[in-house]
């Protein structure tokens, strides 16, 4: 779980990482340019990771209202 964690939070397009209870075991945000580059990432970096069994990935539709907004 450590070297996991060490590994994930290591890469710079992971700008937020979470260990949840319960299922997924863990939650990143990844910033990247655009999908062809998350792809990219996840491919051939984050599917490398120690101890990685699936990954889930979800993108928005629209944000309806975000940290930081008036």
């Amino acid at each position: 779980m450590e070297r996991f964690e060490a590994a994930l939070v290591a890469f710079d397009a992971i700008i937020e990482a979470r260990r949840m209870f319960g299922s997924p075991d863990y939650e990143a945000l990844v910033r990247v340019a655009d999908r062809t580059a998350y792809e990219a990432f996840m491919t051939q970096k984050l599917t490398a990771l120690p101890g990685l069994a699936r990954v889930q990935s979800r993108f928005p539709m629209k944000t309806t209202k975000a940290p930081h907004e008036g």
